[in-house]
């Protein structure tokens, strides 16, 4: 039947598993399922004999202290009374100075001990306010959303290889390396690199936090899909982590997080979209025309993500290419132009077509609705009226950006 979590509008059940491996002697990860925050945290330590454990311990500590204090529980009630951009982003920044955190935990405890000098953990965290999750990620644990007819992944590892095929440095198609250097996480550096997101839940939704022990074995996203949908969150977890054991020999730690029975009750409209923001939305070209509840099908694979002012905007996620819609904020594109929102970046993407033009850069903090090719192929073949409808869109679009006529969005 599942718990009530405050300030969530659903019933929560949650199901944890976790096993050391074949060939380890430590368990360094640490799972953290704190329902009476709303909480949910996964640390994957690194380091060695005893420094990875503690890491990945410090960090979560950390992590539960800081969103239990006072200034993380009055950012989270100004949200859930007032829910829009402003109260949004303060949740996702609280998010960020939680893991900012976690991070001097670890490098302060480093710096006393030289027996755990160096010593670092990943840290996935999951939040929950309202019918939406905020979510902050470092390190290659991954977080993934199940929905009836996809599986997401939300997060990109943060190691060399997905790092280089998000600048656009590196094709998807090429050669893929056995291993690739983790470039961020908590306790490796003075500032540590936080992506965050946010998503909208529905229920039956279930969410997915795993360290690289799990998705690393189970890499095959229809393999996943079954095992993450299978039984119970605790069935499901269990059976994640044995998949991953039959296979691997490192730590795997799996938490899965199932949205119930909703007893809040909202308007239909309060779908994580303001009224404005849905506007600008449907001024894009892929959903210029549609009515709103076909908006909120074809957008059922996007996720929320907020870049700053100076990055560029990848390409890829998770060895697939990804689209986006430009929710607010200003992007220049390689060619000069200055997009704004209902901007439509990367339609190439939806049609699975590469292209090596240089990536456009965000001149203004931006928020964007981010969409990897393989989800939306997904919505469509779950739909066939609106797939029809999509990509007759997406075609004229193309058509009128490779015979050089502008975007079918405002420049600034």
């Amino acid at each position: 039947m599942g718990v009530v979590v405050p300030h969530f509008d659903f019933r929560v059940a949650v199901g944890v598993a976790a096993d050391t491996g074949r060939t380890r002697a430590d368990y360094e990860d640490r799972a953290l399922v704190a329902p009476e925050r709303a909480f949910f945290a996964l640390a994957d330590g690194m380091g060695g004999h005893a420094a990875g454990e503690l890491a990945a311990q410090l960090a979560v500590e950390e992590a539960r202290a800081a969103v239990a204090g006072e200034a993380s529980e009055r950012v989270r009630e100004h949200y859930a009374a007032s829910p829009n951009a402003e109260t949004r982003r303060a949740m996702l920044a609280r998010l960020r100075r939680v893991v900012a955190r976690a991070n001097e935990r670890v490098r302060a405890e480093a710096a006393g001990r030289p027996d755990v000098a160096g010593m670092g953990a990943t840290l996935d965290l999951v939040w929950l306010a309202r019918d939406h999750a905020f979510i902050a990620h470092t390190g290659d644990g991954r977080v993934y959303l199940a929905r009836a007819h996809t599986v997401i992944q939300l997060t990109q590892d943060h190691a060399e290889r997905e790092e280089a095929l998000a600048r656009g440095a590196a094709s998807p198609h090429g050669h893929r390396a056995t291993t690739s250097r983790l470039l961020h996480a908590v306790g490796l550096a003075h500032e540590v690199r936080v992506d965050t997101l946010f998503v909208d839940l529905a229920r039956g939704d279930r969410l997915l936090l795993a360290t690289d022990g799990v998705h690393a074995q189970v890499g095959d996203e229809a393999e996943l899909s079954r095992l993450l949908r299978a039984g119970s969150p605790e069935e499901a977890a269990r059976g994640l982590v044995a998949r991953a054991a039959e296979r691997g020999r490192d730590n795997a730690t799996a938490i899965v997080i199932e949205v119930g029975e909703r007893f809040v009750r909202r308007p239909a409209a309060d779908r994580g979209l303001s009224a404005d923001e849905l506007a600008r939305a449907r001024s894009s070209p892929l959903l210029t025309g549609l009515s709103s509840s076909e908006v909120f099908g074809a957008l059922a694979a996007a996720v929320e993500v907020e870049l700053d002012a100076g990055q560029p905007v990848p390409r890829v996620l998770a060895s697939d290419l990804v689209a986006y819609l430009v929710l607010d904020g200003l992007i220049r594109a390689s060619d000069g132009r200055v997009l704004g929102a209902g901007a439509l970046l990367f339609a190439e993407s939806l049609a699975g077509v590469w292209s090596d033009e240089p990536l456009p850069t965000v001149t203004h903090t931006a928020r964007l609705l981010r969409i990897r090719a393989d989800d939306f192929d997904e919505v469509c073949r779950s739909d066939h009226a609106l797939a029809a409808a999509l990509y007759r869109r997406l075609a004229a679009h193309l058509a009128r950006a490779s015979a050089g006529r502008a975007p079918g969005a405002p420049e600034r």
